[in-house]
């Protein structure tokens, strides 16, 4: 049977904590405790070594090659030999997480100004959609004047 998950619960699996203290940050799992409970660390980033709920977090394809119960200065070195920083900045996640918070960090004026550049692009784009229907319209507007020239209308009801 092919399981329909790719992304498992497992020592050295990179997660985003959604909840709580390190909200937004990531960190890598160092023990499972049980089917709700894991010790997480982020020592790249800030975050303890701590217990977390499995709800508390979001499983990111990364991994560490870390043992069981791996120390601070252990994961610290496996983290800088698999490129941590640099493969998590690349995820689409923490795309999403920086994009949300550069945009709640925006000024009122920074919010007009992104408005006013959101309506001009929506009007160019609208203009562009109303030229290319009028064009549509019209060729069909043709083809049934020719078909109806040429006594290959169907009348309908």
């Amino acid at each position: 049977m092919i399981s329909k998950f790719s992304l498992f619960v497992e020592i050295g699996r990179v997660v985003v904590i959604n909840y709580g203290e390190y909200i937004n940050k990531t960190a890598v799992i160092i023990d499972v405790l049980d089917q709700n409970r894991a010790l997480v660390a982020g020592p790249h980033n800030g975050v303890e070594r701590h217990i977390i709920n499995f709800k508390w977090i979001n499983l990111t394809p990364l991994k560490v090659k870390i043992q069981r119960g791996a120390r601070i200065n252990t994961l610290i070195a496996a983290i800088k030999a698999a490129d941590l920083e640099n493969k998590v900045a690349a995820l689409s996640a923490i795309k999403k997480i920086n994009a949300r918070v550069a945009k709640s960090n925006q000024t009122d004026f920074e919010r007009f100004k992104a408005n006013l550049i959101r309506r001009k692009l929506n009007k160019k784009v609208s203009g562009e959609v109303k030229k290319l229907v009028n064009i549509a319209n019209r060729a069909a507007h043709k083809k049934a004047v020719a078909q109806k020239a040429a006594g290959h209308v169907k009348k309908t009801l």
